[in-house]
């Protein structure tokens, strides 16, 4: 999973876009997430592995964009948030569940848009997309 920089702080509106091609174009903005940990979301859940024994800081996972690749393949794309943000947006979010302490792994929450009922992707694509993480 790649943590990505919006183009302007709190600015989420392109990142789908966004970070799908930072991680395509191996830019500058975008770095692996370097803790474990596991990414739920409806009908199913991935751990990630984590590339370093760095611990993320919490501001360094929300309110930024991320992807989520396999074999070099962006799957999805989109934004962090906290689950309590006031934000509504119709793309997918990554919603920040927990965040590393001693011995802890990351959690996340995947939705196809937050909150999730307001997703513009259809339930079957969505579905599609996520059986690509198993």
């Amino acid at each position: 999973m790649w943590i990505v920089t919006p183009a302007a702080a709190g600015a989420l509106s392109d990142c789908s876009e966004r970070a799908a091609n930072a991680v395509n174009t191996k830019s500058a903005d975008a770095r692996l997430l370097s803790s474990e940990a596991l990414v739920r979301w409806q009908g199913g859940q991935i751990r990630l592995r984590g590339e370093g024994t760095d611990l993320e800081r919490k501001k360094d996972l929300w309110d930024k964009c991320f992807a989520l690749a396999v074999d070099g393949r962006v799957i999805v794309s989109g934004a962090t948030l906290v689950p309590h943000s006031a934000r509504l947006l119709r793309f997918p979010v990554l919603q920040v569940l927990s965040w590393r302490g001693r011995d802890e792994s990351l959690e996340f929450e995947l939705t196809p848009a937050f909150p999730a009922d307001k997703s513009t992707v259809p339930v079957q694509e969505w579905l599609s997309r996520m059986a690509e993480l198993r």
